[in-house]
């Protein structure tokens, strides 16, 4: 190469170079001098989202002002919307579930499909909330309920759908099928629809992998767990508008940290601070009931008063009862982020309100003898039974109401086996499985036969109707004999005990000693529609209207119901009736309420739980509840006291319960009752207990029912411990309970 061409090469070299660094200094000029205003600009610009922020829910609070529920806070995981990766987000799921699985932290993942392969669905039937949830997502996602198909396919489609009727000739079958074959040509889509009933649990798996692209290579259970992730976030319908998904709640601290550590790994995964439920007891599970996030369905019903997606509602008890009081109202927050998303300030531009605060009629002393009292009493009956071989020993579950006589009032409601509310999430599953159904509320939802405990209503028919006075006597001959002729002869208790009989008795010696026969009796003379108009006037066989989600109505054996079901009632039925037994099933609470109705006059209340609602501060009355008159009659002076003195003499003297109640300081009235089921002979009857206190002047009523627990007097002692802490707390009150007896 001659000099020449190298110094030609470098003139070219040079004149790139100083181009290149002309353009370089044109492109400065122009980002700090021309633009250089503008390009700062765009550098600091905000960006302005709106977050909503949650009002804490109101408390929960015995008579004495002693919380049952309460509210403390609380961390969560939540996806940010704005933040969100959509290309990545199945892994980001992944990742973040794997954190919290190793922290034993549940997410929500309401996808009902096991967790594991070979899948199936958990609901067991498609009534309830979580299929119809899962039926309107497949109703709204294409995908899951269009099968394309060519139209002879649909017509083979059709022709099988066509009814086989063997009486109809060929000639008929064939015309029916070109017409319908006609009919799919002219009108019908290239689809068949399906429904939920149409896809296994293992076909609707693969259609949410295709719906929300996971990987193939990805194993079934790792695939199901971003199907349930997604699945949810669809049901929140995670968005703009809705831009903030709640995905665990209760985390930790430590767990608080990896996530945060992990942040720039997981884009869109955010810690909040939320207010959460604290459970304050181990008591009333029934009662309180829980909350939950919102369904789908429930969004649909609740969105025009205000309700989003994320939110969290009471799903049963008294927390979905006095959803209304405790709801608080979500206020509002704007958040500047800089380009980078760094947060540069935040601002409550809406200030959440509180819910209110809820005061109930519930003594929690009361409440926890009343469930301890249960637990123990049927363990004790249940060990006795199988060491003697003896009637209890296939005892189950229980349930115990005390009411106030004067306002309905209710003081404890105990269902037994129970549930710890704090711990109901993990359990759930246990829970579900076990045969004696600890998620059941026996007390309102149970109906049971009444057996002896439902003497005390005959006895008021026959008294107020005049059928009978209080010094009427009826002799017990033992067998009674008046149906002979059709063959049925019904005995009173003691015959078939020990062929005895009680001679002659009044109405209260009646109700003493149990005499069937007095009351077989009675009850032909005045017959079931007297009978039973005062039953319905003391409120049996219908529900009672107590707050409480669930309640059944039970059944008041008669013509009504028996022709209801296209059935005729014989008058000789009329006598098992009036004992408590034939078709005769009410709930505890009924009961409890009839009794409380008889000994205050004839005023029956609405039960209730609510005693006062106030701020959330405490310093206003929201509410102050008055007793609810469901129905007034004028029981006579003279019915009341003989009922009265016959449920003194059952825990007096030689009384079906006098082992339990003798020399008890306080003079009390009881009636036990020995409820046959009609399940199986060889299963024991249901023990039954009402009652009530003082005897001169009555405050509260009480039924206790065990399930099989044999007897009456096998679960008087429930009541007795019961009395021990209503009387006990008067004479001895706690120095806790009166420093809260002002808050209403």
């Amino acid at each position: 190469m001659n000099r020449r061409s190298q110094l030609k090469r470098m003139a070219l070299l040079s004149g790139f170079l100083v181009v290149a660094l002309g353009l370089m200094v044109l492109r400065l000029v122009d980002l700090q001098i021309v633009n250089g205003a503008t390009y700062q600009e765009k550098a600091q610009r905000k960006i302005l989202r709106t977050y909503d922020q949650p009002a804490s829910r109101g408390e929960i609070l015995d008579c004495y002002g002693r919380p049952l529920v309460s509210n403390t806070l609380g961390f969560s995981i939540s996806f940010d919307y704005y933040s969100w990766e959509k290309e990545e987000q199945n892994q980001v799921i992944l990742d973040i579930c794997a954190i919290t699985q190793q922290a034993g932290i549940e997410h929500y993942d309401t996808l009902p499909i096991t967790t594991d392969a070979p899948f199936a669905y958990t609901f067991a039937s498609y009534e309830e909330d979580t299929a119809k949830n899962l039926r309107s997502f497949i109703e709204d996602n294409e995908k899951l309920w269009r099968i394309p198909v060519e139209k002879e396919e649909l017509k083979k489609a059709a022709d099988k759908k066509l009814p086989k009727d063997a009486d109809t000739d060929e000639q008929t079958v064939h015309t029916a099928l070109q017409a319908l074959s006609a009919v799919v040509d002219q009108t019908a889509p290239d689809y068949i629809v399906r429904t939920l009933e149409d896809l296994s649990a293992p076909e609707l798996m693969e259609l949410l992998r295709e719906k929300y692209d996971i990987d193939p290579s990805l194993s079934d259970a790792q695939a199901r767990l971003i199907a349930g992730v997604r699945y949810e976030m669809d049901q929140q319908q995670f968005s703009s508008y809705n831009n903030l998904y709640t995905f665990a709640s209760q985390v930790d601290v430590e767990t608080v940290s990896l996530v945060e550590e992990r942040s720039s790994q997981m884009p869109g995964v955010t810690i909040t601070v939320d207010n959460v439920r604290q459970y304050d007891t181990t008591y009333a599970s029934h009662v309180l009931g829980r909350v939950g996030k919102i369904y789908r369905e429930e969004y649909e019903e609740l969105k025009d008063q205000g309700y989003g997606l994320n939110d969290t509602i009471g799903k049963d008890g008294l927390e979905k009862a006095y959803e209304s009081y405790l709801r608080g109202i979500d206020g509002e927050k704007a958040v500047e982020t800089n380009i980078n998303g760094d947060v540069i300030n935040e601002t409550e531009t809406k200030e959440p309100q509180p819910g209110s605060n809820v005061i109930l009629t519930l003594d929690l002393d009361l409440q926890a003898v009343a469930e301890g009292s249960l637990a123990s009493t049927i363990q004790s009956i249940k060990e006795r039974g199988q060491r003697n071989h003896s009637s209890g020993w296939d005892v189950e579950g229980g349930a115990a109401v005390v009411i106030d006589i004067d306002t309905g009032g209710i003081l404890a409601c105990a269902s037994y086996p129970t549930y710890n509310l704090a711990t109901f999430n993990q359990d759930y599953q246990m829970l579900y499985d076990d045969p004696l159904k600890p998620m059941f509320n026996r007390a309102i939802m149970g109906a049971y036969p009444p057996g002896s405990t439902f003497k005390p209503v005959t006895a008021l028919a026959a008294l107020e109707s005049g059928t009978i006075t209080t010094s009427t006597k009826i002799r017990d001959e033992g067998v009674y004999t008046y149906y002979a002729s059709s063959g049925y002869t019904p005995a009173c208790w003691i015959w078939n005990d020990k062929r005895g009989t009680h001679g002659l008795l009044d109405v209260s010696g009646a109700l003493k000693y149990s005499c069937n026969y007095f009351f077989y009796e009675a009850s032909r003379l005045m017959g079931i529609d007297t009978l039973n108009y005062y039953a319905k006037q003391l409120g049996l066989g219908e529900k009672t209207g107590v707050e409480l989600p669930g309640e059944v109505a039970g059944n008041l054996a008669g013509p009504e119901s028996r022709e209801a079901n296209g059935e005729t009632w014989w008058p000789g039925e009329t006598l098992q009736a009036a004992i408590g037994q034939s078709e005769q099933q009410f709930t505890p609470i009924q009961m409890a309420n009839y009794m409380a109705t008889i000994l205050n006059g004839g005023t029956r209340y609405r039960p209730h739980f609510l005693k006062q609602v106030v701020s959330y501060d405490y310093t206003q009355v929201v509410e102050e509840y008055e007793p609810e008159v469901l129905a007034e009659m004028d029981i006579s002076e003279s019915t009341i006291e003989a009922i009265k003195e016959g449920m003194r003499g059952v825990v007096t003297d030689d009384g079906t319960a006098a082992s339990v109640f003798r020399d008890y300081p306080i003079a009390v009235g009881g009636k036990t009752g020995s409820a046959q089921t009609t399940a199986s002979k060889s299963q024991s009857a249901h023990g039954v207990f009402i009652s009530f206190a003082p005897y001169d002047d009555p405050q509260i009523a009480v039924f206790v029912l065990v399930e099989h627990g044999g007897s009456g007097g096998n679960v008087a002692p429930i009541v007795r411990d019961i009395y021990d802490a209503y009387f006990g707390k008067q004479t001895n009150p706690d120095p806790a309970t009166q420093e809260n007896t002002l808050i209403y």
